[in-house]
């Protein structure tokens, strides 16, 4: 009866081995974002970004993932592109450091194990947390005697995307994708803590700096490298 049941378990745990798809891999690019502070491009990868991937292709339309992303966000007012925030000289630096799950719609059906089906457009949409740092002041007035101080901060964020990927050489498959982050909150940039801190009340275009209404965006372009195992059951072997 014991061996049996071990019998049963070894078909059924190898059938599970066999019935997936799994892809793991790495994401090197660009990062940038959209605020309140520097450039308002949508997509515009000056700065650098990188992370890991896991991908579980549940047929050859769809495919869920696991990603973990550092960010970095470099941001100059001298790189707007209107004169008014120009004028501000602001200038922020720090890292995104975020974690996303989501799905993959395949525009046409995926499969490696066939060679007719080793290239597609696909579309991202997914749910991440990340976590940064938010400028704190140590005082009412920030002098430049004052250090600014800063506090881990933590948010949600809809990332959705486009991208393109194909087989590279048997295994190996590569993607190119850009997709953007909607985040829940407007202190990525440190808006609200530069205008209150770092702005003279004598500016006459201080009201202009931080819009409270509209919350942070930010983005990624760039390529990943995966590394594909496992063969579902139900695709057909491919004839050659």
């Amino acid at each position: 009866m014991v061996k049996r049941n071990l019998i049963w378990l070894f078909i059924i745990f190898s059938s599970l081995l066999n019935a997936q798809v799994n892809e793991v891999g790495i994401w090197l690019g660009g990062s940038n974002l959209i605020g309140d502070v520097g450039a308002s491009l949508f997509i515009n990868p000056k700065s650098a970004a990188s992370g890991l991937l896991y991908k579980y292709n549940k047929n050859p339309r769809i495919a869920y993932r696991l990603g973990l992303t550092n960010l970095s966000v470099d941001l100059n007012d001298a790189d707007a592109q209107n004169e008014i925030q120009q004028s501000f000289q602001v200038a922020v630096q720090k890292t995104i450091t975020e974690l996303s799950a989501g799905i993959e719609f395949n525009f046409f059906e995926y499969n490696l194990a066939n060679g007719k089906q080793h290239q597609t457009p696909y579309l991202f949409l997914g749910l991440a947390a990340l976590q940064y740092k938010v400028a704190k002041s140590t005082s009412v007035l920030v002098s430049p005697k004052n250090s600014v101080n800063y506090e881990n901060e933590r948010s949600l964020a809809i990332p959705f995307g486009i991208g393109y990927k194909r087989q590279l050489f048997r295994n190996i498959a590569f993607a190119v994708e850009t997709r953007w982050q909607y985040a829940f909150k407007d202190n990525i940039d440190d808006g609200s803590f530069i205008a209150e801190n770092l702005i003279p009340d004598t500016f006459s275009e201080k009201a202009k700096f931080n819009n409270n209404t509209t919350n942070d965006w930010y983005t990624f372009t760039g390529i990943s490298l995966v590394y594909t195992f496992g063969r579902p059951a139900c695709y057909t072997t491919s004839k050659r």
